[in-house]
């Protein structure tokens, strides 16, 4: 009987998406007809990533199947919809970080950095956060989870939870599972490296300017308020309720596994300075900028960089183990998180879908209303809106919904030429405090299924969504409407 329930339960489920598409084109507040089908995909998207009714692959493909049952766009739009130049950037990037875990370097990354954290539980659990944010800097979030729950996991087991069933009911084990998966989100968008969400918003920066910005000018922008949230959320973790106050030998069992690691091994070396190579010419790109001009020097743009260093790495021979290389294709099948190949594409081809329907101009005329009465109730507005989206669906997604949003309603802002430059930094900074649920990011996924207890990580994960909305909108307020600064008024140089 149970199982009728829950097979009924799953269909119902998967049956209210397409009939939230049916019901928004019943309504005529969505706009003219193509409207209604760019908010019916939007919606049907949104609940199918909601409730996991399906594999959210499968939610990625949506846009197709809408298509092809109604021809809201031509077949070939919709296909081209889901094609980004910026994809090489965060395949690359990720598929490099995947050597990282094959050849150990994740692994020795997490043990010298625990080494240095007390046994404390409450300090172990904002050291993660803190870990894992840092390194979300430059590595999106579902690589950084990957990289690191596994340590957090075998160090759990060596404290005595062996088991999901014990993880999830302790306190303090969930809470080290659930700052893995909070830190890996939360550096999200201080470079254009931080994940899906990061890359989208640039590319759309990027396409509203009419030229690609610096990864310095980015960083710039976007690394205080970055530090800013980490700070606040690491506090606010470092007094979660826990029901055990030390991990008994936890230091001990970092040093037996950094000794059982060894010395840092050439394959290692490879893949480290491989990826820092590509994040230092991004970086200096500024300096050597004007020097190098024209088609023979397109291999240093950063995306470009992405996309050669780890074609290097395939055919780059491995002197650990024979008959492979440092990247091969078998790495790339463990260890590369295939949904980021579904999920990124598809935020991409729902940010374009919703403009090329009418739908973001549809919203845009209910949202000025809104955002009109003031800068200050304008950045709660943007903040708030572009978080609660991301909560319930993913921090790329909500990119590609409201990045487009802000940037069709806030054009002409005071009058400028791209006034939509500063709610481009607030709308995309906001979305990527992603924390409650488990479908936001493909962190929470991953920790999810190693037992992270999701009650906790829903109740806390508000409170912490609260945290680093209120940092958002304190700072953006200070930074635009007190000081008025043209560093994020206006746009890069």
């Amino acid at each position: 009987m149970s199982d009728t329930h829950s097979a009924m339960r799953r269909a119902l489920l998967i049956l209210s998406g397409p009939a939230l598409l049916l019901l928004a084109l019943c309504l005529p507040c969505f706009g003219p007809l193509n409207a209604r089908f760019g908010f019916g995909i939007l919606f049907w998207m949104v609940w199918w990533w909601i409730t996991t009714a399906v594999d959210i692959k499968l939610t990625c493909l949506v846009p197709i199947f809408v298509v092809c049952v109604y021809s809201y766009m031509p077949l070939g739009k919709v296909l081209e919809a889901y094609v980004h130049k910026e994809a090489a950037l965060i395949f690359g990037a990720t598929a490099i970080t995947s050597a990282w875990v094959r050849w150990g370097f994740a692994k020795r990354l997490a043990l010298n950095f625990l080494l240095r954290v007390s046994g404390n539980v409450r300090a172990q659990t904002a050291g993660w956060f803190i870990l894992c944010g840092v390194t979300s800097f430059v590595v999106g979030n579902t690589t950084v989870a990957a990289m690191f729950a596994p340590v957090a996991v075998a160090s759990l087991m060596y404290a005595g939870y062996s088991n999901n069933e014990e993880r999830w009911n302790s306190r303090a084990a969930s809470n080290i599972l659930i700052a893995v998966a909070w830190g890996a989100s939360v550096g999200g968008m201080a470079t254009p490296l931080g994940g899906g969400q990061s890359v989208v918003t640039y590319g759309l920066l990027n396409k509203y300017l009419g030229h690609n910005i610096y990864f310095l000018d980015w960083t710039l922008r976007m690394l205080p308020v970055s530090v800013l949230v980490v700070l606040g959320v690491g506090i606010m973790m470092y007094f979660m309720k826990t029901d055990r106050e030390n991990f008994g030998g936890s230091k001990e069992f970092y040093r037996q596994e950094l000794a059982r690691l060894g010395p840092m091994s050439y394959e290692e070396k490879v893949s480290f300075y491989g990826f820092a190579l590509a994040i230092a010419l991004a970086v200096l790109q500024p300096l050597y900028a004007p020097y190098t001009k024209g088609p023979q020097w397109a291999w240093l743009q950063p995306t470009q960089l992405f996309c050669i260093i780890p074609l290097l790495l395939l055919f780059w021979p491995s002197r650990g183990v024979k008959g492979e290389s440092i990247l091969s294709p078998r790495t790339l099948r463990d260890h590369f998180p295939v949904t980021i190949l579904f999920m990124w594409p598809a935020a991409v081809a729902l940010s374009k879908i919703l403009g090329a329907t009418g739908a973001s101009a549809v919203f845009g005329q209910w949202i000025t209303p809104f955002v009109g009465i003031s800068d200050g109730f304008s950045i709660v507005a943007w903040s708030v809106a572009a978080n609660a989206l991301s909560q319930v669906t993913s921090d790329t997604a909500a990119a590609g919904v409201m990045v487009p949003l802000a940037i069709e309603a806030m054009n002409h802002w005071n009058g400028l030429q791209f006034g939509a430059v500063p709610w481009v930094w607030i709308t995309g900074a906001a979305i990527s405090w992603s924390y409650a649920v488990a479908s936001a990011t493909g962190a929470q996924g991953i920790v999810a299924g190693y037992g992270a207890n999701l009650r906790t990580m829903f109740l806390w994960g508000l409170a912490a969504a609260a945290i680093s909305v209120a940092v958002t909108i304190l700072y953006f307020w200070l930074a635009v409407v007190v000081l008025g600064l043209d560093f994020y008024i206006l746009p890069p140089a």
